[in-house]
């Protein structure tokens, strides 16, 4: 999938909390980490290059700056160079939600990267993220857009000697009339996840685990990752309705902000019509 982490730095301790599962994924994948630090100019190039020389000493990776107005176009536009490269990013969640995550360098760089991009948001500056991951998560609704982001997962799990755990959320009501009208609704409602479970042991040659879950989706998967330990969550953002102008799916908005995982999240150029 990749052979470059850039893990995008921005001066604070924060940031840096994404390196050490960045480390730990790229060297099962035999990729290397690369330190991104984007600055308006020279001047503050000079300013924080004894910062990156530290960081890049303490993590033993080489580091790298880009000179820039606009720190989500200068990483797109690096990541565009490198096909086979993929971003980190830590994001903070300051203040209000509108401000900490829709008008954030990170969500601006999942829009346009066009591959998986591996985020996390720690609930304090004491949250501390998986060193290992054991587990991926992968969310899926039945439509073809949600498995877009299966390849990536897949490879990672391998790379990482990692079990796969496939989730769908189905809503309430629609689990209660399944049940109240055929009395094997539990076979039925979970025979999407049986499927591709079987595809992807078929393909891949990796074997799936899977389970279905019942309530509003964002908060059911949350719910359901959130205690677990050496997990990564792997999503797609779902723009519903072809309304592109939806910065984030509802499923995908909530996991960012509630989930307390690291995320790899697939932001496609386009859904496919079904």
């Amino acid at each position: 999938m990749f052979e470059e982490i850039l893990v995008c730095l921005d001066g604070s301790a924060i940031a840096e909390k994404i390196l050490p599962l960045a480390q730990e994924i790229a060297s099962r994948k035999g990729a290397k980490v690369i330190l991104l630090r984007v600055v308006a100019d020279s001047k503050e190039l000079l300013t924080e290059e004894s910062y990156m020389r530290q960081r890049a000493g303490l993590f033993h990776v080489p580091f790298r700056f880009l000179i820039a107005s606009d720190p989500a176009v200068a990483i797109i536009e690096e990541l565009a160079k490198n096909p086979r490269a993929t971003a980190g990013l830590t994001t903070h969640g300051r203040t209000a939600w509108r401000e900490a995550l829709l008008g954030s360098v990170a969500t601006k760089v999942i829009r346009g990267a066009r591959r998986p991009v591996l985020l996390y948001r720690p609930r304090s500056e004491n949250s501390a993220i998986p060193a290992k991951i054991t587990t991926l998560v992968v969310t899926l609704d039945g439509s073809q857009f949600s498995e877009k982001i299966l390849p990536a997962a897949i490879e990672m799990a391998k790379s990482l000697n990692s079990r796969i755990m496939l989730l769908q959320a189905l809503p309430t009501e629609s689990a209660e009339a399944v049940r109240a009208a055929l009395p094997l609704g539990d076979v039925l409602e979970s025979s999407y996840l049986q499927g591709k479970a079987a595809e992807i042991k078929k393909k891949y040659e990796i074997e799936p685990s899977w389970d279905v879950l019942h309530g509003e989706a964002g908060d059911a998967i949350c719910r359901y990752v959130n205690g677990m330990q050496d997990t990564v969550l792997a999503m797609t953002s779902h723009a519903r309705s072809g309304l592109e102008r939806v910065v984030f799916g509802s499923v995908a908005a909530t996991c960012i902000r509630h989930a307390d995982v690291p995320i790899l999240i697939y932001w496609p150029e386009r859904q496919i019509s079904k």
